[in-house]
Order: structure tokens, then sequence, then C-alpha cells
């Protein structure tokens, strides 16, 4: 716990992680005992702190982008969902029993995507054995096939 405490309490990690959660929500992991309520969001850098001296392990923050996150609740209609949603990143997650397998395979579609001028790729590795490989919703085209691509999630 201490460590935990020890990194949200760094103002960059404070910043990197608000910076992150602009327009997303924010599933907050507190160890073994779960996730926090749900829908919540992060307002301020000192929210990470204060989170963390609560028990926070984690911050989970969604791929989707909203309007207003605290809108969001169970049951939802996927038209309701769309009213809401401003658009959303695109996450790979490349896992194998075999990590030189998972590093080659990100390093393919990373070069496909290069090669269709996609920019501004990210590449992380996963802890284990994949990698995870991100696009943010400003690299997409406005439409695909003439539809509003930030209409277009999950599919």
């Amino acid at each position: 716990m201490e460590n935990a405490i020890r990194l949200y309490s760094s103002k960059k990690v404070q910043r990197e992680i608000l910076n992150s959660a602009k327009d997303r929500e924010v599933g907050v992991k507190y160890g073994e005992k779960g996730y926090g309520k749900r829908p919540d969001i992060l307002q301020f850098e000192s929210d990470v702190y204060e989170l963390a001296r609560q028990g926070a392990t984690s911050f989970h923050i969604s791929v989707e982008r909203w309007k207003d996150p605290l809108k969001l609740s169970a049951g939802m209609t996927k038209k309701q969902l769309d009213e809401l949603r401003i658009g959303y990143d695109l996450l790979i997650d490349i896992d194998s029993d075999f990590l030189e397998y998972s590093r080659t395979c990100a390093g393919l579609i990373i070069e496909a995507l290069k090669y269709n001028e996609i920019e501004n790729i990210a590449l992380k590795f996963s802890g284990r054995s994949g990698f995870h490989i991100g696009i943010p919703f400003e690299a997409f085209p406005e439409k695909i096939n003439n539809q509003e691509a930030r209409l277009l999630f999950p599919d």
C-alpha cells in the first residue's frame, strides 16, 4: 500500500493520469476488494493521491470518450450510449504463451498500421507475455463507410 501512495503522490504521475482520464470513465481498483462505484471520473490531480490514500491500487481508464461520463448507467441502450459518446481509442491486446510470438505479432501490426498511414501509435508491454497497441481516436477518419466513426464502437 505504501508503494501505491508513494507512486500516486508524484505530481507528474497525477498529471499524466488526469490527462489520460479527460472525458473518460475511470474504474478505481482497491486491490483484492475490487472496484469502486460506477460511473466515476477524476477531476483534479489531487483526486489520484486522495484515492490512493483511501486504498486505490490502480486506475483503469476507458477507451471510450464521453460528453459526460457521470451520465453513464447500467442498461443504457446503444442509442443512448451513442448520444453520449465523443469517440474511442482502439486498443489491440496481443497475448501469447510465447513472448517472442507476441513481439513479432505486435511488430507486424505496427508495420501494417504505418503502411496504411496511421499515426500516433502507442506500444506498451503488458507485463506478462504480450503487448498493447493503442491508436487514438484522432487517427481515425471522420467517417467509415459513410458512418460517423464515433458511432462504430464496439464494432
